[in-house]
């Protein structure tokens, strides 16, 4: 899989961009504040619908543009498909070779990327919120559908909330709130269920190798895991939807949904313990140095090739010793990938490499 053309106009503070990116690492020096985020942001979006910086796509439409466009031409199998994205305040409109896709669900599976920046090594010691999204958006490069899903979800689950909200404050009658409850209850009992399935599922594909990772990474002995922490696991839609009943005073009181996946964690571990709580700074960054390595393992073998990596100033957050086993493995696979930095020299690639300098959001080769 390549992105053999990527454009952009109208996407944060980068100039009007079209660029022939080369085959294996695309490598994007510049300070802070320069557009090199801005850069992965818009790959990451075109591919996946979705940033990995903000819920509102919206955001990405620069100071003063009416709207922004985004696309690339990726060729996978040695089949050219060409992904568009425009974007306005209320708007997103998309195309897969010049035609709406429809259902939205064929836009995905053909561009396949997996982003790693240095928020994610404060995922650990982090909120439960923050690694509820860092897996999801693993479980979609494993299962594209779960977009849909999740999305359906979370749709439900923000109407429920307004239901109790009115009937909370009084301005929602007892028997119609309860029947839209009922309703409700149902519907996003049986999303639960398909969310947590898709990901356990992706939890048990990336284990092995993750623990495997870790321990090259730190060649230490010790073991490294993730554990998926809910209340749910097991329970049919069924069971769900009447803890669900069971729960409706205290739903009321609060105004919101207290059971579901929307409430549930993953727990990185060391050793069988929290590794946010008893792990060093460098066990902490080498377990999700880790976890990215096995997420590249899983969906290369998943999709038949690897996923396009995108890696924002990480490099500069790593020691030494795990800089370089970051460089090591990625030279062993034969993936794209775009790499941004402050300094070239933090980049432990010597082949098969291209630099670019970004200054003022211009790409300068």
């Amino acid at each position: 899989m390549r992105v053999f053309t990527l454009v952009a106009d109208g996407v944060r503070n980068l100039a009007r961009l079209q660029l022939s990116p080369r085959e294996r690492f695309n490598v994007f020096v510049g300070d802070n504040g320069q557009g090199k985020t801005n850069l992965l942001e818009a790959i990451y979006t075109i591919a996946t619908l979705r940033s990995f910086r903000t819920s509102k796509l919206s955001d990405l439409v620069a100071f003063g543009a009416q709207e922004a466009r985004l696309g690339a031409r990726v060729v996978k199998d040695e089949l050219v498909r060409v992904y568009e994205v425009e974007l306005a305040p209320g708007s997103k409109k998309v195309r897969l070779d010049g035609k709406a896709p429809r259902p939205l669900s064929r836009y995905f599976g053909g561009f396949n990327v997996v982003v790693f920046t240095p928020e994610d090594l404060a995922l650990p010691r982090g909120s439960p919120g923050d690694r509820r999204r860092f897996l999801d958006r693993g479980v979609f490069n494993d299962e594209p559908s779960y977009l849909v899903t999740a999305t359906d979800y979370d749709k439900v689950l923000k109407t429920r909330n307004s239901v109790l909200k009115q009937a909370a404050q009084g301005t929602l009658g007892a028997r119609q709130a309860e029947e839209l409850l009922s309703v409700y209850d149902t519907q996003l009992a049986g999303l639960a269920v398909s969310v947590i399935a898709a990901r356990t599922r992706f939890l048990e594909r990336i284990g092995p190798e993750m623990a495997q990772a870790f321990s090259a990474i730190t060649r230490t002995g010790l073991s490294a895991s993730a554990r998926y922490v809910s209340k749910l696991v097991g329970r049919s839609a069924e069971e769900i939807e009447q803890g669900m009943r069971e729960g409706r005073v205290k739903d009321l009181a609060t105004q919101s949904t207290q059971l579901g996946p929307h409430r549930d964690d993953v727990m990185l571990e060391l050793e069988g313990r929290e590794a946010g709580s008893f792990a060093s700074q460098g066990q902490l960054r080498a377990i999700m140095l880790a976890w990215k390595t096995a997420e590249l393992e899983v969906l290369g073998r998943a999709h038949g090739d690897q996923p396009i990596l995108l890696l924002d100033d990480v490099s500069s957050e790593l020691d030494p010793a795990r800089n370089e086993y970051l460089f090591e493995h990625l030279a062993t696979l034969a993936g794209q990938c775009f790499i941004t930095t402050t300094s070239g020299s933090h980049v432990l690639l010597s082949r098969d490499r291209a630099d670019y300098r970004i200054q003022g959001g211009q790409i300068l080769e």
